[in-house]
């Protein structure tokens, strides 16, 4: 799966998604992350992996999105991709860096929902019925923020306020798992920091 790509970037600057940077990504190949964007599964856990995928399946299937992704803000330096379900790693780059990019920064930076329409301009409120991206944030700790992106390629259907409710519940259920993951990923750490250091001896 394209998701466990093993390139990190390590680069800082992934705040505004600059239109020079998606000009730079769309002349070069897939597997040359951007500065400030990783590849990065939320866990060596695959049930994280799988949760993540199930619950985009469900969120893609309610609204009829052609796919979605899970993305995470790190230190407020490097946007990881957690996870995507049903597109391309070219897709997920070019929505990132692209259409989704307003919509990602409110969910991101801002703590609320994005929602825009195919050309990535965000939506007015009279307008915010049949978006063609959905962007939700998520919270899972104080030094992490993510998002749960989706989607649409047909954005004629109106979204009702079930719709969205649904939608809220999914992304809570994707925070949780990757919540779990930082706590593994922490305690992992912690254990192999403790095993460095060895027993003390007098």
């Amino acid at each position: 799966m394209f998701n466990r790509h093993p390139m990190v970037a390590r680069l800082r600057g992934v705040r505004a998604f600059p239109r020079s940077a998606l000009r730079r990504r769309r002349a070069a190949p897939v597997e040359q992350a951007p500065a400030g964007i990783a590849w990065a599964p939320a866990s060596a856990d695959d049930t994280v992996q799988q949760i993540l995928d199930n619950t985009l399946r469900s969120a893609c299937g309610v609204i009829g999105a052609r796919g979605g992704f899970v993305v995470q803000l790190r230190d407020d330096t490097v946007l990881e991709i957690a996870c995507a379900h049903a597109l391309p790693g070219q897709d997920v780059l070019d929505a990132v860096l692209g259409t989704a990019s307003r919509a990602l920064h409110c969910a991101l930076l801002e703590g609320r929902r994005g929602l825009a329409c195919p050309g990535g301009e965000l939506l007015a409120a009279p307008q915010q019925a049949a978006p063609a991206v959905i962007s939700l944030p998520l919270e899972f700790g104080a030094q992490r923020q993510g998002a749960f992106c989706l989607l649409r390629e047909d954005s004629g259907r109106a979204l009702n306020e079930l719709d969205f409710e649904i939608l809220d519940a999914l992304a809570g259920q994707a925070a949780l798992a990757l919540a779990a993951a930082c706590q593994r990923s922490a305690l992992n750490r912690l254990e192999a920091s403790l095993n460095a250091i060895g027993p003390q001896t007098h």
